[in-house]
């Protein structure tokens, strides 16, 4: 920023106004770090708190979710491409009903063209649903 020098032209000396300008742009940068900072924060919290994924994992039907997610996700995967094939409204949750064991989620099986896998889609619905009372 350029400074404009005070009423007396040959002195050297600059107005306490312009000292203050020159002086600002040190200050510039921790604003502008704090304010990354901020927002960075912001942005973590947004995508914890938004994060479908985690949410996945909490369902009260499938207690045996929580420490096998790679065989939910394969198993849930059956239900969303079932929701993609249809486009229907609830499919999906009504796939999932009952931790995966229902009708509707052996139509999804024979939907996506995966009937070869069901014994193995049944071994893994025992699995996400041990422990239940």
């Amino acid at each position: 920023m350029w400074a404009v020098p005070s009423s007396r032209q040959g002195s050297g000396h600059f107005s306490p106004k312009a000292t203050r300008l020159m002086a600002s742009p040190r200050r510039t940068p921790s604003i502008l770090k704090k304010a990354c900072q901020v927002a960075l924060v912001a942005a973590v919290l947004y995508g914890l708190l938004t994060a479908p994924a985690s949410a996945r994992f909490i369902d009260d039907e499938c207690v045996g979710a929580m420490g096998n997610r790679n065989i939910y996700e394969k198993v849930a995967r059956v239900c969303d491409d079932c929701s993609n094939i249809f486009r229907l409204p609830n499919v999906g949750e009504s796939c999932r009903r009952n931790c995966f064991y229902n009708e509707d989620f052996l139509w999804c099986i024979m939907a996506s063209e995966r009937h070869a896998e069901v014994e193995q889609f049944n071994r893994w619905i025992s699995i996400l649903k041990a422990g239940r009372k």
